[in-house]
């Protein structure tokens, strides 16, 4: 039985050395440029993570680093960040529509929020691993939770949009736990996940014509 399993794990141990040699190449390919050292785990991670959910590596690894570190950069945190495409690429001598293309594979294998500032220069989140997103996720939960109970036991009407500004009040100026200038992608967001939360709930979705206003 051990020697059926054998090349299983020959072949699996050699995908991983793969791996871990191509996210060393693209730490030292980064590590050429003026780069923020702090950032450069978390562009290997997402880096690593994309390669784990794809059967295939891409043709051109290194321009898929230059988006992880692009993604990394634009933290809502990072707010407000208005370096142009056109000048971030300029320094690893990148087109604009590469950046475009790895950012946007990226962001749709993983998942990444992405929202945008008022000058339209796009910011984003990992749906798994942002702490302030997991604060605001568990904070709409608590509060849809003890609304609905209300709702049930004692008829009282339901306002996402209500219960949306007071969780955004409480998460900006109370937990500064979001950028204040984002205030309205943040409500948006919130809302989101509001009404989100709310459809699982069959009592509401049953009911909500006749006390959802």
């Amino acid at each position: 039985m051990l020697e059926l399993y054998t090349p299983n794990y020959e072949v699996l141990n050699a995908k991983d050395r793969i791996t871990i040699d191509l996210l060393k190449d693209g730490q030292e390919f980064l590590e050429q440029f003026d780069i923020n050292p702090n950032y450069l785990i978390d562009t290997v991670s997402v880096v690593y993570k994309y390669l784990r959910n794809n059967r295939k590596i891409p043709h051109n690894l290194f321009k898929f680093f230059i988006g992880a570190y692009y993604i990394i950069l634009r933290h809502p945190f990072a707010f407000p960040a208005h370096e142009s495409k056109e000048d971030f690429c300029k320094q690893f001598g990148l087109a604009t529509s590469s950046l475009d293309y790895c950012v946007e594979k990226i962001t749709e294998t993983l998942n990444y929020i992405k929202i945008f500032d008022d000058m339209n220069f796009p910011y984003f989140i990992d749906p798994k691993r942002d702490i302030s997103l997991n604060v605001i996720k568990n904070m709409v939960k608590t509060r849809v939770d003890e609304v609905m109970m209300r709702f049930l036991i004692y008829h009282q009407p339901i306002n996402s949009q209500i219960i949306t500004d007071q969780l955004v009040n409480k998460i900006i100026i109370e937990m500064k736990a979001f950028p204040e200038d984002l205030f309205k992608q943040l409500y948006e967001l919130t809302l989101d996940l509001v009404e989100k939360e709310f459809e699982d709930y069959n009592e509401y979705v049953k009911l909500q014509n006749k006390y959802f206003f």
